[in-house]
């Protein structure tokens, strides 16, 4: 799954939506990310530790969107 997001992200880049891909893979892969260090992930996907916190607010939202009933992919 990893690599699946890392290849998913680097592909954006060229598209100018690297962030915006960034935002949608850690949404949609959340439950399974929840456990993950933030900058570990960040390490694994090869991008600065600066997505850190971008990484922890998707979980965040993924959680109250789950809470509220909304669904995600």
């Amino acid at each position: 799954m990893i690599e699946q997001i890392k290849a998913a992200i680097h592909r954006a880049a060229g598209n100018n939506q690297k962030i915006a891909m960034f935002h949608f893979q850690v949404l949609k892969n959340a439950d399974d990310l929840s456990g993950i260090d933030p900058k570990g992930f960040c390490k694994e996907v090869s991008i600065p530790e600066t997505y850190a916190t971008e990484f922890t607010k998707m979980i965040a939202l993924a959680r109250l969107m789950k809470e509220q009933g909304t669904k995600i992919i």
